[in-house]
């Protein structure tokens, strides 16, 4: 579980705690005595460099400032603690989406850490009075962990996407890292009758890594129901990588990531999906940004 309340002179005025009930929401199906081995255990303070002075509340949701050596640093931590934890990244969609999904919200708020995937919220915590380290990606943060798997010998589950683009992951990692240990991975295209069979299946698997690649925030939901029921030491909501690291979709060139435009490259790929996200969604972030720091000035 994550450490206490993010800092004060940056958050805002009433923040947002829920804990999801991971022994009634995701293992009813456990095998005797699974539910001692993989309870989730508490973080002590002390261990995590993501203390109180290192996170931001943005619209109530905790973001971890962390640089991506950091993060995996954390994730290193977060293991050798032991029971199953888990990871978030958000972009200005998720936060909007998250203010009216309030499962979705907990998930976030209940995750070990959230770190910013979009510039978006980078930006908003340079506004906000804490400028982060750095962006950490989804996607960046998984193709890390995989080489980082592969050194320390962790083995990995990759669940979601079509067939092709998690087969194709799969052949993507075998050909990067020839010494990572794949424990198996399914498609996300799988009916709710079939969620106690792919629990078992990864618990089976003796998975240490799940790479959960289902959008949002049905990988956040599937993550925070679920992850007890899996036996994995540490989940993390991946989005589209599957897709871009299996070559099926092209990701931005680094100009444009190091730029933060990777937004206006999926807009260009696809305009009448995204047209309505990022018009009116990065609107609905902006008012959030400017409600927060309206709120932290008044109260100051």
């Amino acid at each position: 579980m994550k450490s206490s309340a993010g800092k004060p002179a940056a958050t805002e005025a009433e923040s947002t705690h829920c804990e999801f009930d991971f022994e009634s929401a995701s293992s009813p199906h456990l095998k005797p005595g699974l539910n001692e081995r993989f309870e989730r255990p508490p973080f002590s303070p002390n261990q995590s460099p993501d203390s109180a002075s290192q996170r931001l509340m943005i619209a109530g949701i905790p973001i971890a400032n962390l640089s991506e050596d950091e993060t995996v640093a954390r994730i290193d931590e977060l293991i050798s603690v032991g029971g199953p934890h888990f990871g978030a990244v958000v972009n200005a969609a998720k936060v909007v989406a998250a203010e009216h999904e309030p499962k979705l919200k907990c998930a976030l708020v209940d995750a070990d850490f959230v770190t910013a995937d979009g510039m978006s919220v980078v930006w908003a915590a340079r506004l906000l009075g804490l400028p982060l380290k750095q962006r950490v990606t989804g996607i960046d943060l998984f193709e890390r962990l995989l080489a980082h798997a592969a050194e320390q010998g962790l083995s990995v589950y990759f669940l979601g996407a079509r067939e092709n683009s998690v087969r194709g992951v799969v052949e993507f990692s075998k050909r990067r890292h020839p010494s990572l240990r794949i424990a198996g991975y399914h498609n996300g295209y799988f009916e709710e009758s079939e969620n106690e069979f792919i629990c078992d299946e990864i618990m089976s698997s003796c998975a240490d890594l799940l790479f959960v690649a289902m959008g949002s925030p049905k990988q956040e939901l599937w993550i925070a129901s679920n992850l007890l029921a899996t036996g994995v030491r540490f989940a993390l909501g991946v989005g589209g990588s599957f897709d871009h690291l299996s070559g099926r979709v092209r990701r931005a060139p680094i100009w444009m990531q190091k730029r933060g435009l990777e937004w206006l490259h999926r807009f260009v790929q696809e305009p009448t999906r995204l047209w309505r996200r990022y018009l009116i969604g990065n609107l609905a972030f902006t008012l959030l940004i400017v409600r927060q720091l309206f709120r932290g000035r008044r109260s100051s």
